[in-house]
C-alpha cells in the first residue's frame, strides 16, 4: 500500500507542476535568458533538497554481538553491494546540494537510524502450578549512521530540462549493537547471573570513495526527479567485537570493490 501511495503522489505533483509550468512557457528573447536551459538550470547559490529511495547505505552486515561463551569470527561485509531488496519506493535518506558554481555543486547526503530498548528482569516461575517463568528483556542499543559528501558537475543537454551530472562521493558509515543482560533463567527457573557480566558489543566504522553518475529531469522549474548509479565504489570496513568487561576484543577487516552495484531514484526541490 505503501508504494501506490508514493506512486501516485509523484505522479499527481507532475501533472500539478506541469500545468502551473505551461503558464511560464514561452519564447526566449535576449531580455528574459541568456538560453533554453536557463529557466530550470540550478545557478550559483542554489540549494537543492531530495527525497532519495531504493536499497538502503546503512552498513551492518556481519555485526554481531558476540554471546557470553563464543565470539563469532564472521567478518563485517558491506551489505549496501546485493542484488536483493531494492525498491524505488523505499525511502533510504536525504541529500543537500549547494552550487558553488553554475555547473558545480558540492553534496551531503545521509541518515540515521537509532533504536533503544530498556532492559526487564526476569520473573521466576512457581513449579507445578500455572504461574510462569517470565524471560528477562536484554538492555540493548542500536545505531546505524550513514553520511556522504561529494561532489558533482553538470551538463546542459538539447533538452533544456535534463541535465546530466558526473562526480564523485565520500561515503562515512558507523553501526553499533550493544545488549546488557543483568540477570537470567536456568533450566528450573531460577534466578542465575549470566556466564559473563557487562555490556557485550559490536561496532563498524566504514568509508571509501565512489564515483556517481545521474541525471536530474525538471518537471517544473523548482521541482526535478533524477535517477544515479554508482559506477565504481570501495568500501573499506573495520569491525570489533567486545564479548564482555576486560576481555579481549575480536578486529576483523574488509575491502570491497562494485561495479554499477548502486542506483537510486530521488525527488527533489530547488531553493
Amino acid at each position: 500500500m505503501k508504494k501506490y501511495l508514493i506512486l501516485c503522489f509523484i505522479f499527481v505533483l507532475t501533472l500539478s507542476v506541469n500545468a502551473q509550468d505551461k503558464d511560464s512557457d514561452h519564447v526566449c528573447t535576449v531580455n528574459c535568458c541568456d538560453d533554453a536551459a536557463s529557466k530550470f538550470a540550478p545557478q550559483k547559490g542554489d540549494f537543492t533538497a531530495a527525497m532519495v529511495f531504493g536499497r538502503g547505505a546503512y552498513l551492518n552486515g556481519g555485526l554481531v554481538v558476540p554471546s557470553t561463551l563464543v565470539v563469532d569470527g564472521t567478518a563485517a561485509y558491506d551489505n549496501t553491494v546485493n542484488n536483493n531488496s531494492n525498491s524505488i519506493t523505499n525511502m533510504i535518506g536525504a541529500e543537500g546540494r549547494y552550487y558553488v558554481g553554475k555547473k558545480f555543486a558540492l553534496t551531503l547526503a545521509g541518515g540515521a537510524i537509532l533504536r533503544n530498548t530498556p532492559g526487564v528482569l526476569p520473573v521466576p516461575g512457581v513449579t507445578n502450578t500455572n504461574v510462569p517463568a517470565y524471560a528477562g528483556v536484554d538492555a540493548s542499543e542500536d545505531v546505524t549512521v550513514n553520511a556522504t559528501i561529494g561532489a558533482q558537475w553538470m551538463f546542459t543537454t538539447k533538452n533544456d530540462r535534463l541535465f546530466p551530472y558526473l562526480g564523485f562521493a565520500l561515503p562515512f558509515d558507523y553501526a553499533r549493537q550493544s545488549y546488557y543482560t543483568e540477570m537470567t533463567l536456568d533450566n528450573n527457573n531460577n534466578l542465575v547471573s549470566p556466564a559473563l557480566l557487562g555490556t557485550r558489543q559490536a561496532d563498524i566504522t566504514a568509508f571509501g570513495v565512489q564515483a556517481v553518475a545521474g541525471v536530474d529531469y525538471y518537471v517544473a522549474k523548482d521541482v526535478f526527479f533524477g535517477f544515479d548509479i554508482k559506477p565504481v565504489s570501495y568500501t573499506y570496513i573495520a569491525s570489533v567485537k567486545t564479548p564482555g568487561s576486560g576481555l579481549l576484543n575480536l578486529q576483523s577487516e574488509n575491502n570491497t570493490v562494485s561495479f554499477f552495484a548502486q542506483f537510486s531514484f530521488k525527488l527533489g526541490f530547488k531553493f
